[in-house]
């Protein structure tokens, strides 16, 4: 009974061993090849895209089948040079692969063929967004504090408690881009402001307000800046620049390796020596952690 039982387990580790060797043999494996004609867009748009096991934000190209109704988006496509401001019709390859070897072992990758046609037009009916509520749904939304100094403390923070800088039901990103660092806020498919880029100075941390003492961040921080938000072309807005802690939150297991918060600062003691003048305001600070996506 011992001997059948110890050639059974030798036969499944010799057919094991065969299997795998013949799967490392194989590598990699093309699993499905198209070729299909595609409308692209004459601008691109923040998308979720999937990559290395993870969901990350950037931008999409917003793409059209044939005879399609919608856009949908498109992470990236080999050897094509986009212009912003051009529609495109251009055909394209799509080839999956599969390789036990890599991390990710199954992919698609998207080739340019050829460029159909580029008319100068604004694409119609693009949506201001391909990123899922799945992906921001009770996540970036922006942790709101405030501290007063003011004889008359009620007056101010029921003000603050109403008005706040920053809509607080939205949800915050920060992505990177090929111009640089860009913002975006969503609240719903039709709620946007942005996208923008973000104009980033290094400050040293003397030279931001010692009001700031009064409302410390609440992790560690590694760096200062000061942000102002920029239109997608560069331009000044209406938002209003925020002093920048860079730091993680207390839980975080990244400390010392990557940011994972920002916190925005604002001193607000002249604005509401101004609307308050009998408070006797003596130090206003706003505050609002934003996590990193």
């Amino acid at each position: 009974m011992k001997t059948k039982n110890l050639l059974g387990v030798l036969l499944l580790f010799t057919f094991t061993f065969i299997s795998c060797d013949k799967e490392d043999e194989e590598g990699r494996k093309i699993t499905d090849y198209k070729e299909y004609v595609l409308t692209v867009a004459s601008e691109m748009k923040p998308g979720v895209i999937w990559s290395e096991g993870r969901d990350y934000l950037k931008e999409v190209y917003p793409v059209k089948k044939e005879n399609a109704e919608g856009w949908d988006a498109l992470g990236g496509i080999g050897g094509f040079e986009f212009e912003n401001g051009y529609e495109y019709r251009i055909k394209i390859s799509e080839t999956s692969y599969l390789d036990y070897s890599m991390g990710q072992p199954a992919w698609t990758e998207h080739e340019l063929l050829e460029v159909i046609s580029k008319e100068k037009k604004a694409s119609e009916g693009l949506p201001k967004h391909f990123i899922p509520e799945a992906f921001y749904k009770d996540k970036f939304l922006p942790k709101y504090r405030y501290a007063v100094e003011a004889d008359n403390k009620e007056v101010i923070e029921e003000d603050l408690k109403n008005n706040s800088i920053l809509p607080l039901d939205y949800h915050y990103f920060y992505y990177g881009n090929s111009e640089g660092p860009k913002w975006l806020a969503i609240k719903d498919d039709t709620n946007v402001l942005g996208p923008g880029l973000i104009k980033r100075t290094n400050k040293a941390q003397e030279e931001f307000p010692e009001v700031y003492q009064i409302l410390p961040p609440e992790g560690q921080v590694n760096g200062f800046m000061e942000w102002s938000f920029l239109d997608e072309e560069g331009n000044e807005t209406g938002y209003p620049s925020f002093d920048v802690f860079l730091g993680y939150s207390a839980k975080s297991r990244e400390a010392g390796v990557t940011s994972n918060l920002f916190y925005l600062y604002k001193d607000l003691t002249a604005h509401y020596k101004s609307k308050y003048p009998d408070a006797g305001v003596k130090a206003v600070v706003v505050s609002y952690a934003i996590e990193k996506n």
